[in-house]
């Protein structure tokens, strides 16, 4: 196997696994296997010497735990990727991946005991070849004059990602996801470096609404498509509090000659974990005034039945942490199911966001889900490519696939 991966580490206590994983390694290609039994050995290790590519931890350790280890690690500054491995629980292994998600490192899943060389093989394969790990939020964001002025500039992009319907391969929307190109540098941005930062200091929705112009201007370029694709837009609750949002909304579309029905403004689930009658308000006049809504990453946040009957989503998008884990979990499948079934009471389209593998697509499908985004179709593209790909499209390879850990406008 040609693996990415030079230096990996294991932090692992039971000599006979970090031995068999070690050996499993080794045989994969990785040219230095380095082994540790103490988690504060590790973190003294990282902090003074060279940082290795990959850290396969486990959760249970002599002198800390998995989620200590996460959070001891990030005084560090690691740059590379993680894995964890576990006899645990996989309820608990979803807790840490998700931990160190949320502080910006590339997780590549879990190892669960007895480690076999499949197992590894695949979580090896979750990076792509010659690809820059993600860096962690906290090593590096753009300031708020810099978003500021690159928002006049025209820093910001919009790439695409298709909404594919698999019974009959048919695109029937696309996604818009916020990137930042440096333009001094050529170098494209993480929504993570600017997202947070323009929400912090309000100027969110200024950065909103130049992103929605330049979508607009993009659809000329959907000539190759069905005249009622849709394009999704992020929007965040600060946005959405604006009561003169829909009457901006509005008359932009009428600017541009764009319908309301071909824009689909997505909400995250849990940013609506609390009520503000100003963001019903919006919704509601953005519903009324032709708008599709759609609930994004839903099952990760704490939204009620009641807060869902009583605002009028079309859409509900189904967490791509569920997506992923359902083929080895059973508390994720039921997690679908029940949003299957709750979306169906309610008359929501449900679309599977995250989807990467065969495996994946199968199971979504055979839980009766056929409207589905991510890497198994295409990976987010700008505007020179995304509309140009041939149809059937191409199905990028797990190798190919990049984790980006997306923050959406």
């Amino acid at each position: 196997m040609n693996s990415n991966y030079q230096h990996v580490l294991i932090l692992e206590d039971d000599a006979v696994t970090a031995e068999h994983l070690s050996s499993i390694l080794v045989k994969q290609g990785i040219t230095s296997v380095t082994r540790f039994e103490s988690g504060f050995e590790v973190l003294h290790e990282v902090e003074h010497s060279k940082h290795p590519d990959l850290i396969l931890c486990d959760l249970r350790l002599s002198d800390m735990d998995g989620l200590q280890f996460v959070r001891f690690l990030t005084e560090t500054h690691y740059e590379g990727d993680i894995g964890f491995i576990s006899g645990n629980d996989s309820r608990v292994l979803d807790v840490v991946q998700q931990l160190a998600r949320s502080l910006g490192y590339s997780v590549l899943g879990g190892l669960t005991k007895p480690v076999t060389p499949n197992q590894v093989v695949r979580m090896l394969m979750a990076r792509p070849i010659n690809e820059p790990a993600p860096q962690p939020h906290s090593i590096y964001s753009l300031s708020a004059n810099q978003i500021i002025k690159g928002i006049r500039s025209g820093a910001l992009v919009p790439y695409y990602q298709p909404k594919v319907d698999v019974k009959d391969n048919r695109v029937v929307g696309f996604e818009s996801l916020a990137r930042w190109r440096d333009k001094k540098t050529d170098q494209v941005l993480s929504p993570a470096t600017f997202i947070p930062v323009a929400e912090r200091f309000g100027i969110i929705s200024e950065l909103s609404l130049t992103f929605l112009k330049t979508v607009l201007s993009d659809f000329k370029q959907f000539h190759a498509f069905d005249e009622q694709v849709s394009v999704s837009v992020n929007f965040s609750i600060e946005s959405l509090s604006d009561r003169h949002l829909p009457d901006m909304l509005i008359d932009l579309l009428r600017e541009y000659n764009v319908s309301p029905s071909r824009i689909v403004i997505e909400v995250t689930e849990s940013r609506l974990a609390h009520d503000r009658i100003n963001v019903l308000e919006v919704l509601a006049r953005l519903h009324l005034a032709g708008f599709r809504l759609s609930i994004d990453d839903f099952g990760t946040g704490y939204s009620s039945l009641y807060r869902l009957k009583h605002t009028p989503f079309e859409e509900l998008k189904l967490d791509r942490s569920f997506v992923q884990d359902a083929v080895k979990d059973n508390s994720a499948q039921a997690v679908i199911r029940s949003s299957m079934q709750l979306a169906k009471e309610l008359n929501m389209e449900v679309v599977a966001e995250g989807v990467e593998t065969v495996e994946e697509e199968q199971l979504i499908t055979q839980m009766g889900c056929g409207v589905m985004q991510g890497f198994r179709f295409a990976k987010p593209q700008p505007i020179e490519s995304a509309f140009n790909i041939e149809w059937p499209l191409h199905q990028v390879s797990q190798v190919e696939s990049l984790r980006t850990g997306d923050a959406r406008v």
